[in-house]
């Protein structure tokens, strides 16, 4: 597999404005909920366009990332990031210890429930003693057929339940969870992600790739789908 070239389709669509302030509000959400503070340092396992990159490096954050893909790696290495260029599992050496590991919209991606494990126990490793691991990712009993049909390499099927059992069988313990559906929580977000998950746009994406309008009220549809947030600490 040419590396270099994975996740290149992620370029051939720009965010929207409102796209974009959702992105934002969603990751500084993640950034509260993590309580990330002076001093701490993160490491991000698939930065994406680096949206959570640029609150910790806005915020004077010691920031690290592994990104496979070179475009991405190299626009956070222009805003100050360290990054290592290479798909995970295996987690490379890094040579740190870290106080937060993120991943957002990454675990999802992991070929396996091997898979899986091995990359939440190599996490646990470069953690500090109580350092936590905060991962975010659709929940599968809301897009149902759409969390196949919306990324080519979406694998591993991730729900609050199994993301819980996935870290418990890695040794995390005071995990703490919740759902997101773009920017909002609580009961608007279970009302909102339920519309979300009712919506046609799929299916009209997949009758008329070209248009579009569709793609977009599309994209719209997945930024309200329910996601979990889940937040697990290593023992000390």
């Amino acid at each position: 597999m040419a590396k270099e070239y994975f996740y290149d389709h992620f370029h051939q669509d720009s965010p929207t404005g409102i796209g974009s302030w959702i992105t934002e509000v969603f990751s500084g959400k993640i950034f509260k909920y993590a309580k990330i503070e002076p001093g701490h340092r993160i490491l991000e396992i698939g930065p994406g366009r680096g949206v959570f990159a640029d609150i910790c490096l806005k915020k004077g954050i010691e920031y690290s990332a592994v990104e496979p893909n070179e475009q991405m790696a190299a626009s956070l290495e222009k805003r100050g990031a360290n990054v290592v260029r290479t798909m995970v599992p295996p987690l490379p050496d890094l040579e740190k210890e870290f106080d937060v590991v993120v991943m957002i919209n990454v675990m999802e991606h992991m070929n396996s429930m091997q898979d899986a494990l091995q990359l939440a126990g190599q996490i646990r490793e470069v953690l500090k003693p109580k350092g936590k691991l905060v991962i975010c990712s659709p929940d599968y009993l809301n897009l149902r057929h759409n969390f196949f049909n919306c990324d080519f390499s979406h694998n591993y099927v991730t729900t609050r339940r199994r993301l819980k059992q996935l870290l418990v069988s890695t040794g995390f313990n005071n995990i703490k969870s919740c759902y997101l559906s773009g920017p909002l929580t609580g009961f608007i977000c279970f009302i909102v992600s339920a519309l979300a998950g009712r919506l046609p746009f799929g299916t009209l994406n997949a009758w008329f790739p070209d248009n579009k309008v569709v793609y977009k009220l599309y994209k719209m549809q997945l930024a309200f789908s329910r996601k979990v947030l889940i937040l697990a600490e290593k023992p000390s």
